[in-house]
């Protein structure tokens, strides 16, 4: 399964388009991890199949009540974490929200909040946990996931080749 993965598009919803342009046919599923809700409702318009899962961040303040600030997903066997990271405040520190992980027994977490790309693994106790960003598309990065058979392989692409 491909997933494109974006997040941070802070009123740029032209490159989510360009993006998905990039991947247009391939592209199984797109995961939005907040600050810029309005951006992708207009993106998925134009993407009536491609199912869109979408997290709230600290910027999406109006008409959005019904999306959640944090989603637990599940493809092919992986269960991921989606937040945007600024409750589990990401940029000082990763522990709170791998902990979080840990609770919710997520094998990854996907976050934004930092618009900087980040792709490792670490573990907490004898969990390994894969924690991706995907920067920030309005800075031209976003996130290529695939999976299958319960493994995940991330990668960050870009709007301005």
């Amino acid at each position: 399964m491909k997933l494109l993965v974006f997040s941070d598009s802070h009123g740029r919803e032209r490159k989510i388009a360009e993006a998905m342009d990039i991947h247009r046919g391939v592209c199984d599923a797109v995961i939005f991890l907040g600050d810029g809700l309005a951006d992708v409702d207009r993106v998925r318009e134009k993407y009536p199949d491609i199912p869109f899962f979408l997290v709230k961040g600290n910027c999406d303040f109006f008409n959005f009540s019904d999306t959640p600030e944090e989603l637990c997903v599940n493809f092919d066997g992986i269960r991921i974490l989606l937040c945007h990271g600024h409750k589990y405040g990401v940029k000082a520190s990763l522990g709170r929200i791998m902990l979080r992980a840990r609770e919710l027994e997520a094998d990854a977490v996907f976050f934004g909040h930092t618009h900087t790309p980040l792709d490792i693994s670490e573990y907490v106790m004898d969990n390994r946990i894969q924690l991706f960003n995907p920067g920030s598309i309005a800075q031209g990065t976003y996130g290529v996931v695939n999976t299958a058979g319960r493994v995940l392989v991330c990668s960050h692409g870009s709007t301005d080749i």
